[in-house]
């Protein structure tokens, strides 16, 4: 029997080995079942009759047949021990018990979420590890945050340089969205804005590249929590606010009402 060999530069490290399947995010976190992602220009494609293709339909498209979950083959076997053992953990917690709130609440039962026991460093860094594993590994904007997450005590991040917001979502529709660039009319203008989406439930993350004063963030600024030490442990207190996620677009939650809406809008 042949076995598939993936040869790379490791995302974290940059060694040019043999690569291991990183589930983005942990298997633990939801993760476990068999997956067929779809890429952007397969989403945009129309269907077959030409009708109109909702961008939350993936009939007849084309997939990835991922039988472990989501992820991809792109961390060596250290690199993957490594942040899995540090930092797995403490984002699989906060994601059960975010999970066990959204299937006891509806969005509207109350306004604030507290979490008791959370490693605040640990989990960040899981979710920056996540940002890693998505982008090319010669991708110059994430050699800093390489070098952080490789050194599991190392603390701080140039905040100058990066915002790392979180939000909630009910949706199980999964996102990647690699670094793209945003135009938006701010208090400033029109301004552009570097940013990069992983949206795998019941979380969303959006790194922010040279953020701005003037821009507007969606989801709540986690970039604190780089300042924690790796053994600190403190209660986490958010926003209970649970955005919709339908479409492939980045800080897009619409939901399928206003998105049907708006085609119906355009074509008038």
């Amino acid at each position: 029997m042949l076995v598939s060999k993936h040869f790379g530069k490791c995302a974290l490290c940059g060694e040019k080995v043999e690569l291991t399947f990183e589930h983005i995010p942990p298997r633990a976190a939801f993760n476990s079942t068999p997956a067929r992602p779809v890429s952007s220009v397969e989403m945009l494609k129309k269907r077959n009759n030409n009708k109109e293709r909702m961008p939350w339909d993936t009939v007849g498209l084309r997939y990835q047949n991922q039988q472990q979950g989501m992820g991809r083959y792109s961390l060596c076997r250290t690199c993957n021990n490594n942040t899995g053992a540090w930092y797995g953990d403490a984002y699989v917690y906060l994601a059960n018990v975010v999970h066990a709130a959204i299937c006891d609440y509806s969005d509207n039962d109350h306004n604030e979420i507290t979490i008791m026991d959370v490693y605040p460093l640990r989990f960040v860094k899981q979710v920056l590890s996540m940002f890693c594993s998505i982008h090319d590994p010669n991708t110059p904007q994430m050699a800093p945050i390489k070098k952080f997450v490789l050194d599991k005590d190392a603390v701080g991040l140039d905040k100058e340089k990066y915002k790392l917001c979180m939000y909630i979502t009910n949706s199980t529709i999964y996102k990647q969205t690699k670094i793209v660039g945003k135009a938006e009319i701010t208090s400033v203008g029109l301004e552009m804005m570097v940013l990069s989406e992983i949206t795998a439930y019941p979380f969303g993350f959006i790194l922010y590249f040279d953020p701005t004063e003037s821009w507007n963030y969606h989801g709540i600024d986690i970039t604190p929590l780089v300042d924690c030490g790796y053994n600190d442990m403190c209660y986490l207190s958010m926003p209970w606010k649970v955005k919709e996620m339908n479409d492939i677009f980045p800080e897009s939650y619409r939901s399928k009402e206003q998105i049907e809406q708006c085609i119906k809008n355009n074509k008038e």
